[in-house]
């Protein structure tokens, strides 16, 4: 086996690795923070309460609806790259085994396509994602939910809504605080901005993954060709 052969093996092999773990500990992740009572308590108690009137309640199914959907699309990612890691460690030991790699292979460009995919669809579906927390905010202070004022004005140190009639009640002609509708989306939209960088990055090293085994399997399938070719006999 050639040496270059063999140096692009290792890449692939740590590359995979990489992205094992990575993925392994972002479902870890993202299982503590929906299911753990210990995090972001207050906001879960907003969030998961079920006993508004029917506009609020209205708004916090929309929230809920946004974060099952990126949760679970987040987690099914991550385990689809966890498979393609594991192919991908497998295939870059296992040299004479030309299929593992093209399984690898295939995988990997399918998960890479979907996360784009991903990408492209939380990119525009983000004015809905302010809209609907806007949405919530407004009916929090509509439906005069002192509870759930409490904590996303302790929570967010803001104060009323855009536009919302009931903001001198809550909040006093001079109030100085920022709006909770602007706050509570731009940590909403601070949060998805980082985890696209990440993303980002992740993206860029499974692109890579992506090319190396691409000369691998053209000189594995070479030799194989010329392994098979007839040898010459001597006319003489």
């Amino acid at each position: 086996m050639a040496t270059w052969t063999v140096i692009l093996r290792t890449v692939l092999f740590f590359l995979s690795l990489a992205m094992l773990l990575a993925s392994l500990a972002l479902i870890a992740v993202g299982f503590w923070m929906r299911y753990d009572n210990s995090f972001d308590t207050d906001l879960k108690n907003v969030i998961y309460q079920y006993d508004d009137p029917k506009t609020l309640a209205d708004a916090k199914f929309n929230i809920r609806v946004w974060l099952i959907v990126v949760f679970w699309s987040i987690i099914g990612l991550s385990l689809g790259a966890v498979v393609t890691a594991i192919f991908g460690m497998i295939s870059s030991v296992w040299s004479k085994r030309r299929g593992l790699m093209i399984t690898y292979l295939f995988l990997i460009i399918v998960l890479v396509v979907l996360e784009i995919g991903s990408g492209i669809a939380m990119l525009i579906r983000r004015n809905s994602l302010r809209d609907a927390t806007n949405a919530l905010v407004n009916a929090i202070y509509t439906s005069n939910s002192v509870n759930d004022i409490k904590i996303i004005q302790n929570t967010y140190s803001c104060c009323g809504a855009q536009n919302n009639v009931f903001n001198v009640m809550y909040c006093g002609s001079m109030s100085s605080l920022p709006y909770c509708d602007v706050t509570v989306f731009n940590s909403v939209d601070n949060t998805m901005m980082i985890s696209g960088i990440i993303f980002l990055v992740v993206l860029i090293l499974q692109v890579i993954a992506t090319i190396v085994p691409v000369p691998v399997l053209i000189s594995r399938r070479k030799s194989i060709t010329y392994s098979y070719e007839p040898a010459e006999v001597s006319r003489f």
